[in-house]
């Protein structure tokens, strides 16, 4: 059994997680939120990435996964905030989504807090400014690959990463000039760090019609035989060190980073209509997963355009509908980093588009 290339076929199987969002929306923040004490607002939305839904093209232009189910996207989430002070602004988030991917599907949760500061009145050409300190994350309890995949003639049956996390802490200053009642101008800068774990990785392989139980371990996987098998050349039980084969899957699932971003956003409001747009770019330093990689001749994703637009119509005093649209050069890079790592960086220079509709309740 060549045990490298089953190693790297089981390490590849099961990193190649979905990619999807845990957008903290970033690109429409705002020094002005509501700032009478006691208000704030509360939003519920359905968010969907499918066939039906994809109305530029993104998808079914997609070389790879054209008139597939891969990146299918079905979710919700509910966000609110809430005015402390007029100058003190406290907000949070859930997500609950389903991705589907090649070979498997994900169930991935998400969260987002943030406390925000307005230290600055704006007074003529003089901007508002505002402080934010926010934390995020997501976390799936498994990612499950149970299609057949082949690797320079090894057969893998099945891999499995149990409970792949991260977390975030981030800073921003924002800035935003109010240029009429009903028009708003805003532009921000932070920065931010990131962990990123996971559990146990497991999996099972086919050779010379033998059946392998895979175990990573912290320096080197045990491949034992899944149940008889014939024959007296079957190695009943293998155990290599991760330092002979060069390739260590955790060293390149599990890691820290640094990322830093800048946008711009405006905001119109007429009547019941108000309509909101912006632009975010992020940058992000992974501590020399990226250097292995690129060592590797493989390509790797280190910043991503993100554009987001939303028109809402108020429907009552306190009632809001809104349809939101969120466009990322590079999928979900810097979104949710426990599904980037050395084996499916090449996946992320990818477009991507999703499109959420929902309510909002204004208090």
């Amino acid at each position: 059994m060549n045990k490298l290339s089953l190693l790297s076929l089981c390490v590849a199987g099961v990193l190649a997680g979905p990619h999807a969002m845990a957008a903290p929306l970033d690109a429409l923040l705002s020094a002005n939120p509501p700032a009478t004490p006691g208000s704030g607002k509360l939003e519920a939305s359905y968010d969907v990435v499918n066939r039906t839904v994809d109305i530029f093209g993104i998808r079914d232009n997609d070389e790879d996964f054209a008139g597939t189910n891969v990146g299918d996207y079905h979710g919700a989430h509910i966000r609110g905030g809430i005015a402390v002070t007029p100058r003190l602004w406290l907000d949070g988030g859930l997500w609950q989504r389903r991705v589907e991917y090649r070979g498997g599907r994900a169930e991935i949760h998400s969260w987002q807090a943030a406390g925000q500061y307005k230290f600055l009145e704006a007074a003529g050409a003089r901007p508002a400014m505002a402080v934010r300190l926010g934390a995020w994350g997501n976390a799936a309890g498994s990612l499950q690959k149970s299609t057949p995949s082949r690797f320079q003639g090894v057969a893998l049956d099945s891999v499995g990463v149990a409970d792949p996390e991260d977390r975030q802490l981030q800073l921003d200053l924002i800035a935003t000039w109010p240029v009429t009642e009903s028009l708003e101008f805003s532009t921000f800068a932070g920065a931010g760090k990131s962990r990123v774990k996971v559990g146990t990785i497991s999996g099972t392989a086919t050779q010379n019609g033998c059946r392998y139980n895979l175990a990573f371990g912290p320096s080197a996987v045990v491949g034992t035989v899944a149940q008889p098998c014939g024959g007296n050349a079957v190695v009943e039980r293998f155990e290599s060190p991760y330092s002979a084969l060069g390739v260590d899957p955790y060293a390149e699932a599990k890691y820290r980073a640094n990322y830093a971003h800048v946008g711009l956003s405006g905001k119109w409001t007429r009547g019941p209509w108000r309509l909101q747009g912006g632009y975010q770019f992020q940058v992000l330093d992974r501590k020399g997963i990226d250097d292995t990689i690129e060592s590797r001749a493989g390509r790797t994703s280190k910043n991503n355009h993100i554009l987001v637009g939303e028109i809402a119509y108020q429907v009552t005093r306190h009632l809001i509908l809104f349809t939101r649209g969120q466009y990322m050069s590079n999928q979900f890079t810097g979104e949710i980093p426990f599904t980037y790592n050395g084996l499916t960086a090449s996946g992320f220079d990818k477009h991507y588009g999703i499109l959420s509709v929902g309510l909002e309740l204004q208090f």
